[in-house]
């Protein structure tokens, strides 16, 4: 029955390292879309290689308008949304297939086995039972909006399930080593300033401090970071610099006000 397939669909950007494995590991859908944003390398060869539907989407810095792009173009009721370095094992598929057919569900949260650095983490807030994210769904019952980190809107009438389990989790390779984490971290902090979470009128230095303790205190103690050694210190002093760093870039006048200042200062130590 069409109202039991399922489409996936797939953001790629430079995505060739794990593509190939992605795409396999859910050659079982019946249809598997791929919203390329401009790729540089051999990422949209291999989709077409494989058997993908590609579509090409506008480079915005963050995947999520490209996502909800690829859920317009899927042809089924059911939607798995995948980034290209994550993997589905074979018992996670059978439980999806299984789930398609259930009346009692329209929005499936799904675990992810996180990889830093060519390691599982343990805790941090990685571990998989704290990252449990909705990846499975009807059409119509969760959307994708463009605001960093808070981008899913599920319809409050959405029928919900949740598996949360070691052996059926998405696995994800978060992060190859720290130049890509850092990367990425400077991507996000320039999105978090078209959000409002992180300006703050007064006192900006008091939400910096705060920020700081509660990424360290929180995730490297109540989050039991220590149990992946120092890779967990790293991962809550890095946090901690992703919290300052947004607060820093969201507070800061932009670019050109800068630009105003260092002329006007110029001019006036020039004419002395």
């Amino acid at each position: 029955m069409d109202n039991q397939k399922i489409s996936c669909v797939i953001h790629t950007y430079n995505s060739s390292i794990y593509l190939r494995e992605c795409l396999l590991s859910v050659a079982w859908c019946d249809e598997i879309v791929v919203v390329d944003m401009y790729s540089t390398d051999d990422t949209v060869a291999i989709a077409h290689e494989l058997g993908a539907h590609v579509y090409m989407h506008e480079n915005l810095g963050i995947a999520d308008p490209a996502r909800a792009f690829g859920v317009s173009k899927c042809s089924y009721d059911w939607i798995l949304a995948l980034d290209s370095d994550e993997i589905i094992p074979p018992r996670l598929a059978s439980k999806l297939r299984q789930a398609s057919s259930r009346d009692d569900l329209d929005v499936l949260s799904i675990s992810r086995l996180n990889y830093f650095f060519g390691r599982e983490l343990k805790a941090s807030g990685w571990a998989y039972s704290d990252d449990v994210i909705p990846r499975f769904f009807r059409r119509g019952s969760l959307v994708y909006g463009a605001e960093v980190h808070n981008f899913i809107k599920v319809d409050p009438k959405a029928k919900l399930d949740r598996i949360v389990d070691h052996a059926t989790s998405i696995v994800h390779f978060n992060y190859d080593d720290v130049s890509h984490f850092i990367r990425k971290l400077n991507t996000y902090t320039d999105n978090e300033v078209f959000s409002t979470k992180y300006r703050y009128k007064d006192n900006p230095a008091g939400k910096i401090c705060y920020h700081i303790l509660r990424e360290i205190a929180g995730r490297f103690l109540l989050k039991r970071g220590y149990r992946d050694g120092w890779i967990g210190l790293y991962l809550a002093l890095a946090m901690a610099f992703y919290r300052a760093t947004a607060v820093a870039k969201s507070n800061l006048p932009v670019i050109d006000a800068v630009r105003e200042s260092y002329t006007k200062v110029a001019k006036m130590t020039l004419e002395k």
